[in-house]
């Protein structure tokens, strides 16, 4: 996962991520520096946003980097997930690309430690309203004091800048209180939530075409990070399904999600639906 303090305080900038994807698409690689001067990305003597927005963007899963020998040197590559968004919603100005991108922030399997504790783990011990203080205090508890800065970074004003990723409504705000918001439960979703499930199954349970609801949400959490409850989950696996992309044994407890499809197969199929 990403460390504590990758974001260097920066929010992600939807403009720079999409110059990122841009550079991606066409195959550049280069210094953060050169990159930098490419994608219009600022970066300055000993600091900038262009390592920022790199990191960003893995954390999202919109790229990976290459391996390279000379390890100044930057070469992103669009993912699946990456691909369709750089042909379809560049600028990621959809709340379903917001949506995806703050889940793959969340997520213990390349996102960002403190997206993870607050978003996944946090849903048992913050809840679903809080207070920046409570915030800050709980992040503290896990990673330490930092001087002269809050630990709370960017992760609240990430959701509240339309530059980033307000349009997800992952979070309001309500006088001092934070409010988590629920993942959107909505047909349209069905083929997105279609392509994320495959990913979390491949991602969490590399070579397995079944496993178990219990299993699925213990390994990636995913549930808790779209604050669903029960009944949240049953409506949508019942919309997940229509598409046949997976499929749902009831009939065993727990109940068993199997896959009928890979997700570089449903991704191209994600704004298909999207009005």
């Amino acid at each position: 996962m990403l460390p504590i303090n990758f974001h260097q305080t920066f929010i992600p900038e939807r403009r720079y991520i999409a110059a990122l994807l841009r550079y991606a698409a066409l195959g550049n690689e280069g210094t953060l520096g050169e990159i930098a001067d490419q994608t219009g990305i600022p970066m300055g003597k000993s600091s900038g946003k262009a390592q920022a927005t790199l990191d960003y963007a893995r954390g999202m899963d919109l790229i990976r980097l290459a391996n390279m020998e000379d390890k100044s040197v930057k070469k992103p590559i669009l993912t699946s997930f990456g691909s369709i968004v750089y042909a379809e919603d560049r600028f990621l100005g959809e709340p379903m690309t917001q949506g995806l991108a703050h889940m793959n922030l969340c997520s213990s399997c390349g996102g960002a430690i403190a997206w993870h504790e607050m978003f996944a783990k946090g849903r048992k011990t913050l809840g679903s309203r809080f207070s920046g203080d409570q915030l800050e205090e709980y992040l503290v508890r896990l990673f330490g004091v930092v001087k002269g800065k809050k630990r709370t970074g960017p992760l609240v004003l990430t959701y509240v800048e339309d530059e980033a990723l307000a349009r997800s409504n992952v979070l309001a705000i309500e006088g001092e209180t934070i409010i988590r918001e629920k993942a959107p439960i909505l047909d349209a979703y069905a083929i997105p939530y279609s392509a994320y499930i495959l990913y979390l199954m491949e991602t969490f349970f590399p070579g397995q075409n079944q496993v178990t609801l219990s299993d699925f949400n213990d390994r990636s959490l995913w549930f808790d990070i779209c604050l669903w409850n029960e009944s949240d989950i049953e409506c949508i696996l019942s919309i997940v399904e229509r598409k046949s992309f997976i499929s749902i044994d009831r009939q065993m407890q727990p109940w068993i999600i199997e896959k009928k499809a890979n997700a570089n197969h449903v991704w191209p199929l994600v704004y298909s639906e999207i009005a």
